[in-house]
């Protein structure tokens, strides 16, 4: 009789413990994942550019827009960003009164931890959840005419892009052509016509030479480990996107839409950005 008792109670307890690891495999570890997920986990717009092309003065501006319901043309002083501004506002602008809430996340222009910022976006906030991107830039002829800022674009452009370009239709990216009010800008037209025609020379230069490194600046040795694979990979991307050595890059031919629209931040001509940021939310893609 013992033996019969022993084996009912070994038969509940069995079940008992199946009953457990089903409870688990369904709602207790959805929970689990749900809890563990970051908090930057939510649609979102990135604020991106070098350092004092604008895009921390725009950031402001926009929570102002989501406060008072209105641009007064006042900008609030601001210094470049050492850390990621992130914050939520009511989007579209100009219907407040149906507007759902979006992050906006103004990043610091040197982009010195690369890896941060990847985590960021594909771990953390995730691309399905990027809306759109702005690309701040500087359009006075004293910062556009140096070399040094064209090229920190170019490279930054040439990393972030065949990342961007992984969600299935692309990320779209508003370049924000910020001080067009200044009487020595360099136009927009031109603008775009030479970060195209100096990413063309980079995906080339990457193409034809193995031993050529690209992109943000190392800032450890660290990052020399898996460097080699990385820049086998860019290069693979950029030729799929230009179609073959012979071809030139255009930025047509990526999957998101990429626009340029002139504006002044300190003049408070942004009503063009603004209205690219309400579009993407109304038309999401």
């Amino acid at each position: 009789m013992d033996y019969v008792l022993i084996a009912l109670i070994t038969s509940l307890l069995g079940f008992v413990i199946i009953l457990a690891i089903f409870f688990f495999q369904s709602g207790g570890i959805k929970n689990i994942k749900t809890s563990s997920r970051s908090p930057y986990y939510k649609p979102s717009f990135l604020i991106l550019g070098a350092n004092n092309s604008g895009k921390t003065s725009f950031y402001y501006k926009l929570l102002e827009m989501d406060q008072t319901g209105e641009n007064t043309n006042i900008v609030t002083p601001t210094v470049s960003s050492l850390e990621p501004n992130i914050t939520e506002v009511g989007l579209p602008l100009a219907t407040q009164a149906f507007s759902k809430k979006y992050q906006i996340v103004d990043y610091p222009g040197h982009l010195k931890y690369n890896q941060l910022f990847e985590k960021l976006m594909i771990n953390d906030i995730t691309l399905q959840n990027i809306k759109g991107i702005v690309y701040m830039i500087d359009s006075s002829s004293v910062n556009f005419n140096d070399p040094d800022q064209v090229e920190h674009i170019v490279k930054f452009l040439y990393n972030l892009l065949p990342i961007t370009e992984r969600k299935r239709t692309g990320v779209d990216f508003l370049f924000a052509v910020n001080k067009t009010d200044l009487f020595d800008s360099v136009p927009i037209h031109k603008i775009q016509s030479i970060l195209t025609t100096e990413i063309d020379k980079l995906i080339h230069n990457e193409i034809s030479n193995i031993d050529k490194t690209s992109g943000i600046d190392k800032v450890s040795e660290e990052d020399d480990e898996d460097d080699a694979h990385n820049q086998q990979s860019l290069r693979e991307f950029w030729l799929s996107v230009i179609g073959s050595p012979n071809e030139k890059f255009s930025f047509d031919k990526l999957e998101g839409n990429m626009d340029f629209f002139g504006g002044s931040v300190l003049k408070g001509k942004v009503e063009k950005w603004e209205n690219w940021i309400d579009e993407k939310v109304v038309n999401p893609q």
